[in-house]
């Protein structure tokens, strides 16, 4: 296999990127400009605060400005927007108890803890044809025994290019959700695109939009000597069409050991409800084929958010599962800042699923009060991310949280 010092590689192409278009941005900029929600201006205080009368005394002459007749003022507005930036920093202090067996009439365990986290991000748009978006993060999480903040590290880092409206290009970190699942994603293909480093070309004028997609992310088996292995690299393909009321989207996936991955979705809408279904067939670097399927539906009001979904999943042969999920949100509940919610996924065949029920108020600006009380049965794990944000990984807990969270 040929050598490719492919990290080397990328972070030179990234840097090369920055250069040629964000510092320019900034030299040709008008103005630097940054958003800020809820700031008052500063005000210089005037130079007469010791004598109020002074400031009539000897006026200074009247400077009259000419304003020409042919400002083009909504070039100096696009020109004005080169850079933006933002941010946020959020706080999380609380803690709870929980029993980790059943059945509950032991002792139960106690934790407390802190979680910090602050990001910034940086929008630089040089002319129409090109933009560079970037997004810092650095966390602090003592429930891990870590009181030190972590690295800054770029959760997003990418370059788009806009090809005469016809191709758009993106290289760098980013996000990408394909498939109609929000409990269960089978047909998500770019779920890891945000651990690696992608190039997507979409094309929205082909069909009602198409997507070619090389992704290089690094298995964990593989030796770290900077070059490329087999399985390291994927290429996928994603297109949508629309005929009438329903929507039409086909997707592939193909890396080097993993095999080939085929999905088919379709959603429409009935009286105000999303319904949708995905189907997914794998095969395997060895020929071998299996399926997985999903069928939901969505509702939303004004307040309300009520979702559910069934999966079924035949990876395993010898293991094929159906699971049922129901998830729910109300906000701003009876016109005050109190909002409830509650996720539920269930394994019909092993009989095992987990619960989670949540409450939430902010009784004052940038603040709010978490409880929760999340709750698993049985063995099977459904959401490994279930208790990202509990510190206690148990059978049935209760926690509470108080959040501070601002922005610019």
């Amino acid at each position: 296999m040929r050598e490719l010092t492919l990290n080397k590689y990328i972070i030179f192409s990234l840097f090369l990127i920055c250069l040629l278009f964000c510092l320019p941005a900034i030299g040709w900029a008008a103005e630097f400009e940054v958003s800020r929600d809820n700031e008052t201006p500063e005000t210089e205080a005037p130079p007469y605060d010791e004598d109020f009368d002074s400031v009539f005394e000897n006026p200074e002459e009247d400077v009259i400005v000419e304003q020409p007749a042919d400002i083009d003022y909504r070039n100096q507005f696009e020109e004005s927007k080169k850079i933006v930036v933002s941010g946020d920093f959020v706080v999380r202090a609380g803690g709870g108890f929980g029993w980790t067996d059943e059945p509950f009439d032991g002792y139960p365990e106690r934790v407390a803890g802190a979680y910090s986290k602050a990001t910034i991000s940086f929008d630089a748009r040089p002319d129409p044809t090109i933009r560079i978006f970037g997004r810092l993060k650095t966390e602090m999480d003592s429930d891990d025994g870590n009181d030190a903040w972590s690295m800054l590290e770029f959760d997003e880092l990418y370059c788009d290019y806009n090809w005469l409206d016809k191709s758009f290009f993106r290289l760098g970190k980013f996000y990408m959700t394909w498939g109609q699942g929000r409990l269960f994603r089978p047909a998500n293909f770019m779920e890891d695109a945000e651990d690696g480093t992608a190039f997507r070309m979409t094309m929205p004028n082909i069909l009602d939009g198409v997507s070619l997609v090389s992704l290089y992310k690094k298995r964990p088996e593989s030796p770290n000597d900077n070059k490329l292995h087999k399985g390291d690299l994927s290429f996928a393909g994603h297109a949508d069409k629309t005929f009438g009321p329903i929507n039409f989207s086909v997707a592939m996936l193909y890396n080097g050991l993993d095999g080939q991955r085929y999905s088919g979705s379709v959603k429409t809408v009935v009286l105000g409800t999303d319904l949708f279904a995905d189907y997914v067939l794998n095969r395997s670097d060895e020929g071998d084929i299996t399926h997985e399927a999903l069928a939901g539906f969505y509702k939303e009001w004004e307040k309300v958010k009520f979702y559910g979904e069934y999966y079924y999943d035949g990876r395993i042969e010898d293991d094929i599962d159906h699971c049922v999920g129901l998830a729910t949100d109300f906000d701003n509940l009876f016109g005050s800042p109190v909002g409830m919610g509650f996720k539920w996924l269930h394994s019909v065949s092993d009989n095992a699923g987990q619960f989670i029920g949540g409450f939430s108020i902010s009784p004052w600006k940038h603040v709010k009060i978490r409880m929760a009380i999340p709750w698993q049965y049985g063995d099977k794990e459904l959401d490994k991310d279930f208790y990202e944000e509990f510190p206690i990984n148990s059978k049935l807990a209760f926690t509470l949280f108080v959040e501070l969270s601002a922005g610019f």
